[in-house]
């Protein structure tokens, strides 16, 4: 709708209108963002924009290695300019956001020279803020004010600009959807091109680890060839994974498929990176000798599983489901078969947790007994991503041993695995178990136990481990007095 001017606006001529004062230039907050740890130390990131997003994920700002800093979330926070403040905003973090050393709830205004922190023990940043002038728009000189015109020229002329806007604004917003659209498959093209560009390089970064897996592999053999054989059967089933990864997506492969690979040979990645970072030997050669077969009767029902020595007068670690009845009644009798050895030895049942799925066993003749290197008091050396090692029997006497039956020379099997949750009652592992496998002992780089296995997800084809984190387990060795084992 057009107005028209009172009769009285057109008498005497118009007061000429005042021109602003000029003020001073806004500032718009550069941040730069200094990076103290992490996969990415020594780097030094600058912004002139108002919101930056950090992140594992390729979107992100601030963007951190998806594979080497795990503390970061794919997103995990945002820093926002206001009024020449930044502050930082928690995206609700798996690990949490920190600034100077102090975990924040929601949100906390940064300051230059402020450490930001992404997980406890994560990538830390140094804030630093800097003024950059924003362009200043200066008032012009004060305009004179036009001479009068005819009322009715001036209603024409303001249905003609009408119009005129009207039409400028059809157009404008035709060109708009056009753009839109261009930039959207732009961006749907370069998000499948990034994709890819990740996927290949995953793929490299994994075949990179192929040589150190191979040194493995070659140690073990003389150890536990059984792990050796399972390694080198992952290794070429990956390798051939791969390949085929490279044949699709030179073939322009659907999200799905590329996702689907992606997080298989991520999954794989970790898993040959933990192995590179764990002296495997080491690990079998301290700790195998303590590591047992036992066999429990529970009403006629004979139970296989696995138990590791805690001292040398011959207590033993198990699960408690092991060697109690569905109805709660002790087993009628246990044996024990110590690694390397082939002489069953007969022990009792001691001690149940009334809290955790443990038991300890007291052997009956024939120590000294070899004992595990240690059992670690608080599994420090366990966070989400950490190499581990399962020493243990899984199928029992159906794995390959010497002799046949129960006859036979007790080989234990070791399995690599990785941490994948922590909870202050479960310790889950991405790892294989079977049938035989619980009570077997979980060790960390040190050689040192920080978990019991007591079972896993019956989906997953025994691919996630469930075990009694170290923290209660050496609460439940304190309590029964057997504490010199801790470390």
């Amino acid at each position: 709708m057009v107005g028209v001017p009172q009769r009285g606006a057109d008498r005497g001529a118009a007061a000429p209108r005042r021109g602003h004062e000029p003020g001073s230039a806004a500032l718009a907050v550069t941040i730069e963002l200094r990076i103290l740890s992490g996969s990415r130390a020594g780097q030094r990131e600058r912004f002139d924009k108002s919101l930056v997003t950090v992140g594992r994920h390729p979107l992100s700002d601030l963007r951190f290695d998806p594979d080497a800093d795990l503390d970061v979330s794919t997103r995990h926070a945002e820093l926002r300019e206001a009024d020449g403040a930044w502050t930082v905003f928690d995206q609700q973090s798996t690990n949490g956001t920190f600034v100077n050393g102090e975990r924040v709830a929601t949100h906390r205004r940064l300051l230059s020279g402020d450490t930001l922190g992404f997980g406890e023990n994560g990538p830390t940043v140094e804030v630093h803020l800097a003024d950059a002038p924003r362009a200043t728009v200066a008032s012009g000189a004060a305009a004179a004010a036009p001479p009068r015109r005819d009322t009715n020229q001036r209603i024409a002329e303001a249905v003609q600009l009408e119009t005129a806007s009207l039409k400028r604004m059809f157009a404008l917003a035709l060109g708009a959807l056009i753009v839109i659209a261009a930039v959207a498959g732009g961006l749907w093209q370069r998000r499948a091109s990034s994709r890819e560009a990740e996927l290949l390089a995953l793929i490299a970064r994994s075949e990179s680890a192929s040589v150190p897996l191979a040194r493995t592999v070659a140690a073990m053999q003389a150890r536990d060839s059984q792990f050796s054989r399972l390694l080198a059967e992952r290794d070429s089933s990956l390798q051939r994974e791969m390949q085929a990864g490279r044949t699709m997506i030179a073939g322009r492969p659907s999200s799905a498929s590329m996702a689907r690979l992606s997080e298989r040979v991520t999954q794989e990645t970790r898993l040959r990176q933990a192995i590179t970072l764990m002296d495997f030997p080491r690990v079998h050669d301290l700790n195998d000798p303590a590591v047992a077969m036992i066999v429990s009767d529970l009403d006629g029902t004979f139970v296989a599983a696995t138990a590791f020595s805690v001292s040398s007068a011959g207590l033993l670690v198990t699960n408690r489901h092991i060697v109690r009845t569905p109805s709660g009644q002790a087993p009628r009798r246990i044996r024990v078969l110590f690694a390397n050895t082939t002489e069953w030895r007969p022990a009792r049942l001691v001690r149940v947790s009334d809290d955790d799925d443990l038991a300890l066993l007291q052997m009956e003749e024939g120590a000294p007994f070899p004992v595990v290197a240690g059992v670690s008091r608080a599994g420090r050396d366990t966070r989400v991503g950490s190499p581990v090692a399962t020493i243990g029997y899984p199928h029992a006497v159906d794995t390959p041993m010497e002799g046949a039956g129960l006859d036979v020379r007790a080989r234990t099997t070791t399995t690599a695995g990785t941490v994948s949750k922590r909870l202050t009652d479960v310790l889950q592992i991405d790892s294989y178990a079977g049938k035989g496998s619980s009570g077997s002992p979980v060790f960390d780089v040190r050689g040192h136990v920080v978990g019991v296995v007591y079972g896993g997800e019956a989906a997953s084809g025994g691919r996630i481990v469930y075990a009694v984190p170290a923290e209660r387990l050496a609460s439940f060795l304190t309590s029964a007095g057997a504490g010199s084992v801790l470390r």
